[in-house]
């Protein structure tokens, strides 16, 4: 039973320290992504599951390829001409009201032949416009893809249709719509049902739109001719139809993971931009060509500056022999200046032509500093869907060759930054990172709401707990209390009985003998007065035993009982001088500790023994009494009294203030020769 209080007490306490932690450690626990579980994952498996969730998409990020930042050029891409916002879009009709036809907007592209197709891609734009953050800007909200082999697409093949309901804006990821099954055709339509909408206006506009064909873009490059659209909002540079076919977007170039240890080649540094400087590659054998990509390099000493080197005007030709006597020119742009494509490829499609060797010629350089090169990071040449220049020797009419620049690296398989991949495992990859950071996202979300539920349920469980352990200790203790009470009364009753009887006994027994032996003449002088002593001795250790055995004895509780064993002291120690004891009974009641009960009693026995030894007293009074917060305790004679400032304080007065300075009190002294003395004991009741 002893045991019982103190082990509930101290379960109380651990529920009380430990709620506040779990709370603490609740709120802290993962919170918003941080990375570090809480303690209330050990109370909820779900809450496990998360961490572990978390863990896994983290890791599974790691190998997943992810797009250049800030990839987005000055060729935005292409819009259709804003119109009004369609008033009381989505409100109901009443009854005969005629329908409403929906606003639509329509991009159709001619591949030039019957070809087949594997996925169609549409890639947002990235346009920031008043408060709109800019990804994701006029993509459709409801739409529908279709493939023929008629421009009126009557026998067309639908590929996705989302005109039930509005497709979410993807932001800057791009939208592949899988053809499954081998889909063949030479028109591609998409159609805008229902339109982004902002401000009031409505329009259609996306960033790129890719046909793909195994790893080959079958839309690059298309003529204006091939493009039609409902209508056109053009922008020099910035928005155009052409726009949607110039593999410029946010996506940037098809990346895989692995970092690239090299940036490309770079030509001699030269003082003016219309020096001539070219690049070529040997394929080691003619082969058909249909696709021809160009990656611009990034250098790390410029980090800003994307597009480093990439020629202002330039011109693409192949051949068959490596001096290009009879060179076909596949492409070129010489007459106005090309616009920095970032880090996008520039894509230049062949048709109808073999060829050994692949060149590419400056006619117009890029500024670097205070001078000019020409720079390139990766060449891939495409043969039947397979870049046919991998590792293929390369030949220039000059170049800096460096750790990170060389002619060997054009054909490398990286970019200036990571390792080329091709455009359906870089669009897969895209997809399942937008899928991973969508999941990760909420999951914050997920795990505030299960920790929310762990702990109001620990919540509940520890006031459980800690109600019934209150109780239980409440009643324990209270028991306990009773039964320690009723012990140490006992064990007190038992101590003081034991000293009054076998102590006191003894020392009486010691006063006794000494006194007879002290009163026989056959003994010295000296021996006697050394019985004289011990019976001195004995008597006062006697007394001294008697205010013990007092002290202890349980009944001894009041201010009353410490008012009796003061008048018996005085009765005893003031034997011989007259003297009045007074008691206030107003605070006889007051329950006293057994240390309040010592001090004073020590106090008055010494002021005693003082009036005894020095005042010569005839007369003596004692007040007991006090009111609401001090106990009041005073000794008046009318002896000789003393100089209170020419007196050495002695031991017995400075041991008396020391004792009413423990007890939080004062002892104050008013004497004067010949007038007496007047001691004040004051201290707070306990």
């Amino acid at each position: 039973m002893k045991n019982r209080p103190a082990a509930l007490h101290a379960l109380l306490k651990i529920a009380v320290r430990v709620l506040p932690v779990i709370l603490l450690c609740a709120g802290c626990g993962r919170g918003a992504g941080s990375g570090e579980g809480g303690l209330t994952e050990w109370f909820s498996a779900d809450l496990r599951a998360l961490e572990a969730e978390d863990a896994r998409l983290k890791e599974e990020l790691a190998g997943l390829p992810s797009s250049f930042p800030d990839q987005q050029t000055e060729r935005i891409g292409y819009s259709s001409k804003p119109g009004p916002a369609r008033r009381g879009a989505g409100r109901p009709q009443g009854p005969g009201a005629t329908p409403r036809r929906p606003e639509t907007r329509v991009i159709r592209l001619d591949l030039g032949s019957r070809q087949r197709i594997d996925r169609v891609v549409l890639v947002p734009a990235d346009f920031a416009v008043d408060a709109d953050p800019g990804a994701g800007y006029g993509f459709p909200v409801r739409w529908r893809v279709e493939v023929s082999d008629e421009a009126s697409f009557e026998d067309a093949v639908l590929l996705a249709d989302h005109t039930g309901a509005d497709y979410p804006n993807p932001g800057a990821w791009p939208v592949s719509v899988e053809a499954g099954e081998a889909v063949n055709g030479r028109f591609v339509r998409v159609t805008g049902v229902k339109l982004w909408e902002r401000n009031g206006r409505s329009l259609l506009a996306l960033g790129e739109l890719m046909v793909l064909r195994e790893a080959v873009n079958l839309a690059a490059g298309l003529p204006r001719e091939a493009i039609r659209v409902s209508d056109t909002d053009e922008t020099p540079r910035n928005w155009s139809v052409l726009n949607l076919v110039d593999s410029q977007s946010v996506i940037g170039a098809p990346c895989g993971v692995l970092s690239s240890v090299a940036e490309g080649f770079q030509s001699q540094l030269e003082r003016q931009p219309q020096a001539v400087k070219w690049v070529q590659v040997d394929l080691g054998a003619s082969v058909p060509l249909e696709e021809i990509r160009l990656y611009p390099a990034r250098a790390v000493e410029f980090p800003a500056r994307r597009g480093y080197g990439f020629p202002l005007r330039w011109r693409l030709e192949a051949s068959e022999e490596a001096g290009f006597a009879s060179p076909v020119l596949l492409g070129e742009w010489s007459r106005f200046d090309f616009s920095n494509p970032y880090e996008n490829p520039v894509v230049q499609p062949v048709t109808g032509m073999r060829a050994r060797f692949v060149r590419m010629t400056a006619v117009k350089l890029s500024e670097r500093f205070n001078d000019y090169l020409f720079a390139l990071a990766e060449m891939e040449i495409f043969s039947e869907g397979k870049n046919v220049a991998f590792e293929k020797p390369v030949t220039a009419s000059d170049s800096r060759e460096l750790p990170r620049w060389s002619t060997r690296f054009l054909t490398d398989g990286f970019t200036s930054q990571r390792q080329v991949a091709d455009w359906p495992t870089y669009l897969d990859g895209l997809e399942e990172r937008r899928q991973r950071e969508q999941r990760l996202a909420v999951l914050p979300e997920l795990r505030r709401d299960l920790t929310q539920q762990v702990v109001r349920r620990i919540t509940a469980w520890l006031i459980g707990i800690a109600a019934a352990g209150i109780v239980m200790l409440g009643w324990a203790a209270r028991r306990n209390h009773r039964e320690r009470r009723r012990e140490m009364e006992a064990l007190r009753q038992r101590i003081a009985r034991d000293v009054h009887d076998e102590i006191g006994s003894g020392l009486g027994t010691i006063a006794l003998l000494s006194q007879m032996a002290g009163g026989k003449t056959s003994h010295p002088a000296e021996a006697r007065q050394d019985f004289a002593e011990i019976n001195h001795l004995s008597r006062e250790i006697t007394e001294s035993l008697r205010d013990i055995v007092w002290l202890i004895r349980p009944e001894t509780r009041t201010l009353g009982d410490l008012a009796q064993r003061l008048r018996e002291t005085a009765a005893s120690m003031l034997a011989a001088v007259p003297h009045e004891f007074t008691v206030d009974p107003g605070v006889q009641g007051k329950a006293l500790p057994l240390e309040f009960k010592r001090q004073v009693l020590l106090v008055f026995k010494e002021a005693l023994h003082n009036l005894m030894r020095h005042a010569a007293a005839t007369r003596a009074v004692v007040k007991v009494g006090g009111g609401p917060a001090f106990f009041v305790l005073e000794l008046e004679d009318d002896g000789r009294g003393f100089d209170p400032s020419a007196a050495v304080s002695g031991a017995g007065l400075t041991g008396m203030k020391q004792r009413a300075e423990t007890l939080g009190g004062s002892l104050r002294v008013d004497a004067a020769p010949g007038g007496g003395t007047r001691l004040r004991l004051e201290v707070p009741w306990p």
